[in-house]
């Protein structure tokens, strides 16, 4: 209610069977807040239109509501060395450092 000045349209949401998940739908536009299960103790809302893939995810502290900057970064640095990791492991490593010699090597 604080973020979004109403709680009109907030439920429980029916797809998350979490304590603490909340959504609403404005039109075309989805929102939902729930608990972080990352364990970071965090509230996550993520914002998206529901004909559309890309969601906007901020963290925001429980206690003050103030938006954790440092979390989302830490999250994108973990997914991007997934990524890398995956990379890696599904072109092998030598094809892998090859490809990296030539453009770095450019």
């Amino acid at each position: 209610m604080k973020e979004f000045g109403t709680a009109k349209g907030l439920e429980p949401d029916p797809m998350l069977h979490s304590e603490g998940s909340f959504r609403m739908q404005m039109g075309n536009l989805c929102i939902s807040i729930r608990p972080d299960i990352r364990t970071s103790g965090c509230i996550v809302v993520s914002v998206g239109m529901s004909t559309a893939g890309y969601r906007c995810i901020a963290y925001f502290d429980r206690d003050t509501l103030e938006p954790n900057f440092g979390l989302l970064s830490k999250y994108k640095r973990e997914e991007r060395r997934e990524d890398l990791e995956q990379w890696v492991y599904s072109s092998g490593p030598e094809s892998c450092h090859k490809l990296i010699d030539k453009i770095w090597g450019e």
